[in-house]
């Protein structure tokens, strides 16, 4: 579901409760603090709760974007809520808020071992997507271009 305003510290809990289940964990990258505050300010949030808890979440930015392309920063679940779905269901949601706002695309990168996202990508329709000077090579880049047929998978 998508979520207009999230507390600051439920975002925290849960980016600590899965940044190790990354293959290069998010901390690793920046100090988690400072990612939420940038998330809870600016990014586009889809969650599933459940019993008041975050059991998996996209995170994104669908606004102030560049060449019309929404951005997926984060995709996780909680251990115990993996294979159920949220994934999926959630990239979809993100990508069709991305839609209602006249943006073109989605796009993001995987870590080119993480194979059960890049399937979970796949499946809503990403396709892998290559760029001139690419910013992330090592990465896998995948694109998903906006239009009705993505919605029928």
């Amino acid at each position: 579901m998508y979520i207009k305003e999230m507390s600051r510290e439920a975002m925290l809990s849960f980016l600590k409760e899965v940044d190790e289940s990354f293959p290069v964990p998010l901390s690793y990258k920046q100090d988690l603090e400072d990612l939420t505050d940038k998330f809870v300010e600016k990014a586009t949030i889809c969650a599933e709760i459940e019993n008041n808890e975050i059991c998996s979440m996209v995170i994104g930015y669908t606004n102030n974007v560049v060449n019309d392309m929404a951005y997926i920063s984060v995709v996780a679940t909680k251990q115990e809520y993996q294979g159920r779905g949220m994934a999926v269901r959630l990239v979809r949601e993100f990508s069709e808020i991305a839609f209602s706002k006249g943006l073109t695309a989605v796009h993001l990168y995987s870590d080119s071992r993480n194979e059960a996202a890049i399937r979970i990508y796949e499946k809503v329709g990403f396709e892998k997507y290559v760029i001139s000077i690419e910013p992330r090579p090592k990465d896998v880049h995948l694109i998903l271009r906006l239009n009705n047929s993505w919605e029928e998978q």
